[in-house]
């Protein structure tokens, strides 16, 4: 019985383990694959989020002043605004002293969407 050798063939060697830095490097790395390869995802994920956070785009078109006007544009501070846009005409009233701006971001309104949706 001592002629006998044993010989294993065709297994892999045991593999070590990873440190967690590693790891994390891996796990970010195909993060990083999964987005680039996706860039409609990511488009709609950055409008999504600048539509919730900031808001939409309105116009001005309206205003009253708080004191009477003398001429064409002298009105330099308001009392109301109301701009025009996604959500239809909203009325905005900016702080003393301030004027209205032409072009002007706006959050969304939850409360008319969700009494749509409702409805």
């Amino acid at each position: 019985m001592n002629k006998i050798k044993v010989k294993v063939l065709g297994a892999k060697p045991l593999k070590r383990r990873d440190g967690p830095l590693k790891r994390l490097r891996g796990m970010l790395g195909g993060a990083l694959k999964a987005l680039l390869l996706r860039p409609a995802l990511v488009t709609l994920a950055g409008a999504s989020g600048f539509v919730v956070f900031i808001g939409t785009p309105h116009v001005g078109w309206e205003y009253q002043c708080r004191h009477p006007m003398r001429g064409y544009g002298s009105c330099n501070s308001v009392a109301w605004c109301a701009y025009y846009g996604i959500q239809g005409r909203r009325t905005e009233i900016p702080g003393y002293g301030e004027r209205c701006q032409l072009v002007t971001f706006l959050p969304l309104d939850w409360n008319k969407l969700i009494e749509g949706v409702f409805q």
